[in-house]
């Protein structure tokens, strides 16, 4: 009997936050238009810092010249254009390129005759991640080519072994760790809001005075807030599935380690709403919360990459699990040391003591006053 009391109590806790929180859709677009935010804002990022936007001269139109271009666009290190040298010194000093490659007059004939051909690349090194490509990139480029098109002149090549079956682009691993980050964020923000809200309009007294659980109270609020935090979980996988095209391989880890995800951080945006009483507050302290978190839980690639000190810490961050396990569920590979066994019973571990945390504080600061 007590069981279904405390399921009604659930369920009419949930239903209530529900109706308030429409009442005051103001939140509730805040709660979802930050997070979209937050993934196209992210991926912007992304797309202007993935490859260097360079123009090639072409004095040359032979065949190893056109082979040697299409060798760079293959590199997929470079956003390339032809433009004529004029155009090109236009672009560069404009800031909209960063590097003109200029194709030599003489280069099919150079290099069918085996004499030695000199590449001029011209380098805006304003930037220097994007100087540093070029460095990179142009000179890898060119052994790359001519490797190819000269195998019997290059008696020393590189044999690759991936560990991975299958490449991932920048975008598509970046636009899964931002979901997760993006989960997080709707999390907090709704859970924090709905418990801040109690305390606004006063009725936190009404479930003081309450003789029910005050840990029903606890999982009837996340209850509620979850509901509103699905719809935003919804419109990031959304976006990232429909117009970005990244497609999960283990759609059905999706769902559980979304689940679980939602369930740890809706609790402790609960308890952070809690604390704080005030929404103005909650939403920043969401905001803070989620963003040095989201950096320093490897989004860019796995947290072993980031160091000693930023990897100590990405190995307590829930994000770090939560990110492993999505780009398996996405993209069928695991990004961490741990397993997926690991993955889960890190997420589940965090959802259970953050449940606990959450109705623990809830009933003696949050109901008690």
């Amino acid at each position: 009997m007590s069981l279904r009391h405390d399921l009604r109590v659930v369920r009419a806790v949930a239903a209530a936050d529900i109706r308030l929180a429409l009442r005051e859709p103001l939140f509730v677009i805040i709660g979802v238009v930050i997070p979209i935010n937050f993934l196209l804002l992210f991926l912007l990022f992304a797309i202007s810092g993935g490859q260097a936007p360079i123009a090639v001269v072409m004095n040359d139109r032979g065949p190893l010249a056109e082979r040697f271009v299409q060798g760079m666009d293959n590199s997929h290190s470079f956003v390339i254009h032809t433009a004529s040298s004029a155009d090109a010194e236009r672009e560069i000093r404009a800031g909209s390129i960063v590097a003109v490659v200029t194709v030599p007059q003489d280069f099919d004939a150079a290099l069918n005759a085996r004499t030695r051909v000199d590449i001029p690349v011209e380098v805006n090194n304003l930037n220097v991640d994007f100087t540093n490509d070029i460095r990179r990139a142009v000179p890898l480029s060119i052994t790359s080519f001519y490797a190819d098109a000269f195998p019997e002149q290059v008696v020393v090549r590189a044999l690759e072994a991936d560990v991975q079956q299958h490449d991932t682009g920048y975008i598509p691993y970046l636009a899964v760790s931002i979901v997760v980050a993006g989960l997080m964020l709707a999390s907090l923000l709704q859970g924090s809001v709905n418990a801040a809200r109690d305390y606004e309009l006063g009725t936190i007294k009404e479930l003081a005075l309450a003789p029910v659980s005050r840990l029903a109270i606890g999982l009837g609020k996340m209850l509620g807030s979850a509901a509103l935090t699905v719809a935003s979980a919804l419109l990031v996988l959304g976006v990232v599935i429909l117009l970005i095209g990244v497609h999960p391989l283990h759609p059905l880890e999706v769902l559980g380690f979304g689940l679980l995800m939602i369930a740890a951080f809706l609790a402790l945006g609960v308890l952070a709403g809690t604390l704080v009483r005030r929404r103005q507050q909650a939403i920043p302290l969401a905001i803070a919360s989620v963003l040095p978190l989201f950096f320093l839980s490897g989004p860019f690639g796995p947290a072993t990459w980031l160091g000693a000190i930023p990897g100590a810490i990405a190995a307590v961050s829930p994000l770090t699990y939560a990110i492993a396990a999505f780009q398996h569920a996405f993209h069928g590979y695991q990004t961490a040391t741990q397993d997926l066994t690991v993955d889960t019973m890190v997420l589940a571990g965090f959802a259970l003591g953050a449940v606990a945390l959450t109705a623990l504080v809830y009933g003696r600061r949050g109901v008690s006053h």
